[in-house]
């Protein structure tokens, strides 16, 4: 999708060339990237969770709807019941990874912190537990557009597990033939 980027100077703009593997990114969301987020109707979002008992561990939502407010913020609507496993309390913050497939071998990541949108993250009814999505706001603290190296291995396999997959079917096939015996 993209194999050089315009940068402003002061007097003239640069070109960047840059081949297999290299990326573009920056801090600032930029008209093109919010764009880009907010052509998406679905959004994998991933919040990571690190505690007290709780080595590593990688909660996985959907984000919807996405919003470029300003400059270094999005929001976002996000499953109430993922987001709430996430922080384990409506007030608190977390870290954040947003990653979307521009292209077939092109992707798009963002880094940042997500925090429910006002005080409580509560529906005005009162009534968490009906809402099925929450407001977040998304604070962007690194963002990179980079080609997708391995998406020619994902290609090969997604293959070999339809292979695989069709490879179980026909054995569990002459199963129940040898069975029926």
């Amino acid at each position: 999708m993209m194999h050089s980027i315009v940068c402003p100077s002061m007097g003239h703009a640069i070109v960047h060339h840059f081949g297999e593997g290299a990326a573009a990114w920056g801090q600032v969301i930029t008209p093109s990237i919010a764009h880009l987020v907010q052509s998406q109707r679905e959004i994998p979002i991933y919040f990571s969770r690190v505690r007290p008992g709780i080595a590593f561990e990688v909660e996985t939502g959907i984000a919807m709807l996405p919003h470029v407010i300003d400059a270094s913020t999005l929001r976002l609507h996000i499953g109430t019941t993922a987001f709430r496993h996430a922080t384990g309390r409506p007030d608190a913050t977390v870290e954040t990874f947003i990653r979307l497939n521009v292209d077939s071998d092109c992707t798009l990541k963002f880094w940042g912190r997500a925090s429910a949108e006002g005080p409580t993250g509560q529906e005005p009814s009162g009534k968490p537990e009906m809402a099925s999505t929450i407001p977040v706001v998304f604070g962007v603290t690194f963002w990179e557009i980079s080609r997708a190296g391995d998406a020619r291995f994902d290609q090969l396999q997604r293959e070999s597990t339809a292979k695989d997959q069709e490879i179980q079917q026909l054995r569990a096939q002459v199963v129940l033939a040898m069975c029926s015996q």
